[in-house]
């Protein structure tokens, strides 16, 4: 019989992460976010008790929260940038004064057998005031706990998701085990070296993931509708299961102008070549052309070709396949591997960050259904990981079985050979 392994996720959002592991037959003890409409998504979507609605830096007492043993903690604390020192005297870019630190007290606090953490792959790359390396400040910190930790770098697209993803795992095993990357089951086009693989399948395109979802127009759609297309690719079937309803599949209001440049774009014409009056108008310019180059707007996503990564305000970065309009927030589930029976609470959109503090309306500041969706760890790339990850657990669960079997085998026939010649056993240590 399989082991129930448990798992906690910090910094969970939406529950990507968590999803992925629970698809594994992992058992989530608990999953803690801050914000308010991702904690309505999390609760909608998994047992409700096991939600946790707070400030992972205002827990104190961790054990208060959790009793009892952990086989793995995940999460993606949101090291982006390392802006959260409030001390002029700390350096904003170490993750020793970042949220990642919380994540570290409870791998500390409560000694899992493994733990995965997820962040950007920028992460690599980027170094403290000091000239430090920020990842070896994260591995040198769980090394300190007495973790190993292997550090992978993952495109989704390669586990089944229909996008390009790229993101960085820090992995870390208590038993000091080096842990290698889950084995890639897809193949990207472009990637020559992985069309070699033997075993592998080509990538879920856009058309794959989305083109059986109801075919809307702007200012169109229902929070909950019907399907009004069958299914034409494993994966759209995939996604269907359990669900017998559309949810969160709902259009932007665009303007008839915006329409015709969308109308325009998908007809081939480059963004910068669209005539003037289709151009982006630079805002209270009075009409005049915006100078921005909108570099990642506007980009219209191929029927035959993975997504690029959805980013968290993706709402206004892609123009769909063959409807001018951006992507509903189902549609971009989908392309993030979330099954169609997973519902996002919570506002479309928001206004901007920097709006809301102009209006001085910081406390309205919330994680919309496209943020959500965003800044999710796709769920089939997790799934990968807890099910790779999973290997590892039951190899040393059978390891440490078969060692106490030896060990008792062992005593037994010492015991029992003592017993026989009536001699007096004093042990020695």
């Amino acid at each position: 019989m399989e082991k129930d392994y448990k798992f906690i996720d910090l910094f969970a959002g939406a529950g990507g992460f968590s999803l992925g592991f629970e698809m594994a037959h992992y058992s989530l003890v608990c999953a803690v976010e801050k914000d308010e409409w991702a904690v309505d998504t999390l609760k909608a979507n998994h047992a409700p008790e096991k939600i946790i609605h707070a400030d992972l830096s205002e827990i104190d007492e961790i054990h208060n929260i959790v009793d009892h043993d952990v086989d793995v903690i995940i999460g993606g604390p949101p090291c982006q940038g390392f802006s959260n020192a409030t001390s002029k005297k700390k350096d904003i870019k170490d993750p020793r004064n970042s949220l990642f630190i919380h994540f570290v007290k409870w791998v500390e606090s409560l000694s899992p057998q493994l733990f995965v953490m997820e962040n950007v792959p920028g992460i690599l790359t980027k170094k403290n005031s000091k000239g430090e390396s920020i990842s070896k400040i994260i591995e040198e910190s769980f090394k300190d706990l007495g973790y190993e930790v292997s550090i992978w770098k993952l495109n989704a697209a390669n586990y089944g998701v229909p996008q390009s993803r790229e993101r960085i795992f820090f992995v870390g095993s208590r038993y000091k085990l080096i842990i290698p990357p889950p084995p890639i089951s897809h193949f990207l086009k472009s990637k020559k070296t992985e069309k070699k693989e033997k075993g592998l399948i080509p990538a879920i395109t856009i058309g794959d993931a989305i083109l059986d979802l109801p075919s809307i127009k702007a200012k169109e759609g229902e929070e909950i509708q019907e399907y009004t297309l069958n299914p034409f690719s494993k994966y759209q079937k995939w996604a269907r299961k359990k669900s017998n309803n559309v949810f969160n599949h709902v259009s932007m209001k665009h303007t008839p102008r915006l329409v015709s440049r969308f109308k325009a774009i998908q007809d081939g014409i480059n963004f910068n070549e669209l005539p003037d009056e289709l151009k982006v108008k630079a805002r209270n310019g009075n009409g005049v052309l915006s100078n921005s180059r909108f570099n990642s707007n506007y980009r219209h996503l191929k029927s035959n070709e993975v997504s690029h990564t959805i980013p968290a305000s993706f709402y206004s970065s892609f123009v769909h396949p063959t409807i001018p309009r951006n992507l509903t927030a189902r549609e971009a589930a989908r392309i993030q591997s979330f099954p169609d029976y997973y519902k996002f609470m919570g506002q479309r959109t928001l206004i901007s960050k920097k709006l809301l503090r102009r209006l001085g309306k910081d406390h309205s500041d919330r994680l919309s259904q496209y943020n959500q969706i965003g800044n999710a760890v796709p769920p089939l790339l997790s799934k990968a990981i807890a099910d790779h990850i999973k290997k590892f657990l039951v190899q040393k669960e059978t390891k440490l079985e078969k060692e106490e079997l030896t060990f008792s085998t062992s005593h037994t026939l010492v015991s029992a050979s003592l017993h026989q010649k009536s001699v007096p056993y004093s042990p020695k240590f």
